[in-house]
């Protein structure tokens, strides 16, 4: 990485110092992990937060949001918000979502940083409370909270679910645990030499194959989901790793967002053969952190820049680059590709931005009613959109008119 890209940028190495606070020392002193690190902080303030939002929801119980969402103009590949009623032709978003909010002694949130969807189930990762949390998707009631003492978490951040399996990233243990999520069985705690694991922070699932982004380490591994063996750990200044810190799978390809690469790299899924590396003032990566992939588009969350990067999937071709000032998004930390719908949640912004890909439509959520308090994941079941506050110790159901 070179020396002058730290100095123009609000770039901080995640594993050093994981967010823009780092926190006092606490035990255990070797503390990984961004997501961690944040929530370690956010806890000092969690009462106050609490607090307020009460106070907030007495005297304000709802919050307006504009009737009619900004509308993007593009221009030279970059989308511009226009704000206002651009007039009777404006794209328009459907009814804004219902929310609803989960929280309480009986869910054991502490520190939510990952959230995954299955069939049926959603599980919730508590960085802080070293356990996770199992809802029920159609009713959003708790349906079990699995405990370190039977699983061995140690700072579980990351989760993936897929083919009847959940995986759990300890970025303090530096291992990667797999759930069996029919029977809640631990099958195997992957960990070790061999699997390169070094404050793994990311997982992503592509086809039989589990990537694992480790940030400390500049590499990535994959694994053979079957066996849990470790396949290849790529790193070396050819794939550009540099704090990778964020993973996207889409049919036979794999993203790999470094921050201090200022770089996305894009890797066969099967093979891990090095595809291509993205990165250049033209596509706007300062400190890419979030990455969603569908439908033949790559999206890139850029948290110092606060911006979203869109590529094609196919060529890397950069599509466009939205500007979050105008959209309504600051310091974006999550990102969401669903049918038609971009999903971002803001940490700045305490917020959630709903976009319209096909149309450009954009509305921003926010307020006591949906209790966005340092969103830190984003999940989808069904028509349904599930966010961790990371900073609330809650969980929000968005759900369609």
């Amino acid at each position: 990485m070179k020396t002058n890209q730290r100095v123009r940028t609000r770039y901080v190495p995640r594993h050093t110092a994981c967010g823009r606070v780092k926190p006092p020392r606490v035990k255990p002193p070797r503390v990984t992990g961004r997501r961690l690190r944040r929530a370690l902080a956010l806890t000092t303030t969690a009462v106050l937060l609490s607090a307020a939002l009460a106070v907030a929801a007495i005297v304000r119980p709802q919050t307006t949001i504009a009737a009619c969402p900004a509308s993007l103009t593009s221009t030279g590949g970059r989308l511009t918000a226009v704000e206002g009623c651009p007039g009777p032709a404006a794209p328009a978003l459907p009814p804004r979502p219902l929310a609803a909010v989960y929280a309480g002694p009986q869910y054991g949130f502490s520190g939510p940083s990952g959230i995954a969807a299955g069939p049926a189930r959603l599980w919730v990762s508590n960085v802080l409370g070293n356990s996770v949390t199992q809802l029920r998707s159609a009713t959003g009631k708790w349906a079990a909270t699995l405990q370190a003492s039977r699983y061995g978490f140690q700072g579980p951040e990351a989760l993936a679910v897929g083919a009847g399996e959940l995986w759990v990233a300890n970025v303090q243990a530096n291992s990667v645990i797999e759930i069996n999520t029919s029977t809640g069985s631990l099958v195997r705690t992957l960990s070790g030499s061999a699997y390169g694991f070094d404050d793994p922070c990311a997982l992503a699932l592509a086809g039989h194959y589990l990537w694992v982004a480790d940030a400390r380490a500049a590499s990535v591994t994959e694994i053979d989901t079957a066996s849990g063996a470790p396949l290849r750990v790529l790193s070396g200044a050819r794939y550009g790793f540099d704090d990778p810190y964020a993973l996207a799978g889409s049919g036979d390809r794999v993203w790999v967002a470094s921050a201090g690469d200022h770089s996305v790299t894009e890797l066969g899924a099967t093979t891990g053969r090095l595809i291509r590396v993205i990165s250049g003032r033209r596509y706007g990566l300062d400190d890419p952190g979030a990455l969603a992939a569908s439908g033949g588009r790559v999206w890139i969350a850029d948290q110092a820049g606060d911006s979203i990067t869109e590529i094609s999937a196919r060529t890397g071709a950069l599509i466009a680059i939205l500007p979050g000032g105008s959209t309504g998004f600051a310091d974006p930390s999550a990102i969401l590709a669903a049918g038609n719908l971009l999903w971002v949640a803001s940490e700045a912004g305490q917020s959630v931005t709903e976009i319209d890909v096909s149309t450009g439509a954009a509305r921003t959520l926010s307020g006591p009613r949906y209790d966005f308090g340092s969103p830190a994941a984003l999940a989808a079941s069904g028509q349904d959109v599930w966010v961790a506050n990371l900073g609330a110790d809650s969980v929000t159901e968005l759900l369609p008119r």
